[in-house]
């Protein structure tokens, strides 16, 4: 029972970085410094074809939502599901990170990724990924373990 604490703990946690990473400087342009929700509402995003920039904007701004809903249904015992929520929320907004940590931040360049809030939404998707793991093997060992669970 103690590690599930723990993986909704490490989770909660993960979450709480991650949605903050997403409010620091994602870009920077000039001596401008933008964050992940000023760049999506940049006007190149629009023209991505297809309507696929108002789905990535959309599904960007619905993180924030997702990650409180996911803590209050580890803190209101559904831990199982908040997990599953916090591996998917976990991977979309890690990717996202990933991506742009990895493109650098090319200092010489008047326009370039600026790591700050990459590399912290990058820690914190690892974070509540790892926590969300730790919920479900600690909650199958607790399944197993009790009278009645399968060996």
């Amino acid at each position: 029972m103690r590690a599930m604490w723990l993986g909704c703990g490490v989770g909660a946690l993960g979450l709480i970085t991650t949605v903050a990473g997403s409010f620091l400087p994602w870009l920077r342009s000039g001596t401008v410094n933008r964050d992940s929700y000023e760049v999506l509402a940049l006007r190149g995003w629009a023209g991505l074809g297809n309507g696929y920039g108002e789905v990535i904007r959309v599904a960007w701004v619905a993180m924030t939502p997702a990650a409180v809903c996911c803590v209050l249904l580890f803190t209101f015992g559904l831990r199982r599901f908040a997990a599953w929520i916090g591996i998917l929320f976990g991977t979309i907004t890690g990717t996202v990170a990933a991506l742009a940590t990895v493109q650098g931040s090319n200092e010489g360049a008047m326009v370039g990724i600026s790591l700050t809030g990459p590399a912290v939404a990058l820690c914190g998707a690892v974070l509540a990924i790892a926590g969300a793991i730790t919920v479900l093997t600690a909650s199958a060992r607790a399944a197993t373990s009790k009278p009645g669970g399968t060996p």
